[in-house]
């Protein structure tokens, strides 16, 4: 995002960037590192009776099985300190409960078909974000020359992005020899955004003369919103080999996301009123569009994961290893050449630049480690812990027209643990999971310490420190058959 569209290519402005969660791969618990998940992982987990993620797995599922796995109770907190100015923190908080995974493994040989078939709904919340803040203060924020001494002013600010997630899988697993085999996923991905910046500044002029109730408000007013949906197909394609009994390890390749269907919405609105860059002259100026059925163009970039396993007497020991490509600037959504400053000057007067919503990722590498080991009886205590890199390129110039798709740029570390109780028909895991991540170098988008005429009201931005915390209860349910 641009200081008011680079004031719609009139004046001069400075590049900001409003960057908690929505720019890491690795956030869901249903993943390579997820170990406590049943089926998430790359090589073999003899315990879990579910083993999907890579599809060469599922010819280890002796029987038919199901399993539903979900967040019951999540809590998540998203702080920026001084986010806004000084003593004006942005917070984003919140609790939900989250069913994330159902699937279904069944074997085919006993019909003479030498591979098993899985079918899973995989629902992943990315992100629910939303901030306010507001500055009412007595303060000189206009020149003494037509505005003496300090106004009232008021600067107002709110954002909110919501993504998530939900994918239809369907797999396949079979032997391609006596130590290796094969697998292959399908996957239809639903892909939605909602993403919101609102922010207005007003300072009440103190006229020279005797007509208070006459004095003009200065105002700078900023707000955009975008909306998207995309229907897309990916694959993922599997290999296992069993090295010896005890050593197992696996590759898992997912493809880059096709759009299928896709269309989105952007609307804006940009008003500048008396607002004297010059003591003798106002600056008055209204931008305004909308437009709907934008074809949208979310990307998923190409994924390559390792994973090994050491199993031993009491237990198992377990890397995983992802690798994700990296992917150019683009734009999600592409508003078309259309009027945006009322009245039309005839000069650049167009909303496509302003208004596009991007993305761009670099290249990354996630690591995990899990563990599990055998209790007494029919208990298995498990244990992971994951980087989760942020693919956010860390450069706040990088976009310089229209808005970032995602509202965090630093890296998360998980850690789960929980145990696995085994009965005859069925298997119930309960763990804890949690979050940390932050950044001593988040950029501000507004501070409104020091606004006055020269930024337009919108402040001087810095960087501050930035950091989120997550805890929740996950259970998982494994029924045989």
């Amino acid at each position: 995002m641009r200081y008011l569209y680079l004031l719609l290519m009139i004046l001069p402005a400075l590049p900001a960037k409003l960057s908690a969660q929505d720019a890491n791969y690795w956030a869901s618990s249903y993943g390579p590192a997820g170990y406590f998940m049943p089926g998430a992982v790359i090589s073999q987990n003899r315990d879990s009776g579910v083993m999907f993620y890579n599809p060469a797995l599922l010819v280890n599922t002796e029987g038919s099985t199901t399993s539903i796995s979900g967040t019951i109770y999540q809590w998540q907190s998203i702080l920026y300190k001084n986010g806004l100015g000084t003593g004006l923190n942005l917070k984003s908080q919140g609790t939900s409960i989250i069913p994330m995974v159902a699937s279904r493994a069944v074997p085919m040989i006993k019909r003479k078909l030498p591979f098993t078939l899985a079918f899973a709904i995989v629902h992943t919340p990315i992100i629910d974000y939303g901030v306010s803040q507001q500055k009412d203060v007595v303060q000189d924020v206009l020149d003494n020359s037509y505005s003496p001494g300090p106004e009232t002013f008021i600067g107002q600010y709110k954002a909110a992005n919501r993504m998530d997630q939900t994918a239809v899988q369907l797999g396949a697993g079979w032997r391609a020899g006596k130590k290796i085999s094969l697998g292959f996923t399908a996957e239809a991905i639903m892909q939605k955004q909602t993403f919101t910046i609102d922010y207005i500044a007003r300072a009440l002029m103190n006229p020279a003369g005797p007509d208070t109730l006459l004095a003009p408000i200065t105002t700078v007013s900023e707000d955009y919103t975008a909306t998207y949906w995309q229907a897309g197909l990916r694959a993922r394609l599997g290999l296992a080999w069993e090295i010896s009994a005890n050593h197992h390890a696996g590759l898992l390749i997912t493809t880059p996301t096709v759009k299928v269907a896709g269309k989105g919405t952007v609307i804006s609105n940009v008003q500048i009123s008396n607002l004297y860059l010059d003591p003798t002259i106002a600056l008055n100026l209204l931008a305004s569009s909308r437009q709907a059925k934008l074809p949208s163009h979310w990307k998923n970039p190409l994924s390559i994961a390792a994973g090994y396993t050491y199993i031993h007497k009491k237990g198992q020991l377990y890397f995983a290893a992802e690798y994700f490509a990296p992917v150019k600037e683009y734009s999600v959504l592409k508003p078309k050449p259309a009027a945006f400053i009322r009245p039309d000057t005839g000069n650049n007067n167009t909303s496509s630049e302003f208004l596009q919503l991007n993305d761009a990722r670099r290249a990354l590498v996630n690591f995990g480690i899990g563990a599990s080991y055998q209790l007494a009886g029919d208990f298995v205590a498990f244990a992971s812990l994951r980087t989760d890199f942020t693919y956010d390129k860390g450069d706040i110039h990088s976009v310089t027209e229209g808005y970032n798709i995602n509202v965090t740029n630093w890296n998360l570390y998980h850690a789960q643990i929980g145990v696995n109780m085994r009965r005859k028909w069925y298997h119930l895991r309960t763990g804890l999971m949690l979050t940390y991540g932050g950044t001593n170098n988040y950029p501000q988008t507004f501070n409104l310490d020091k606004p006055d005429e020269s930024n337009f009201l919108l402040g001087e931005p810095g960087v501050t420190k930035a950091h989120t915390f997550q805890a929740g209860v996950l259970v998982s349910y494994i029924h045989n058959f």
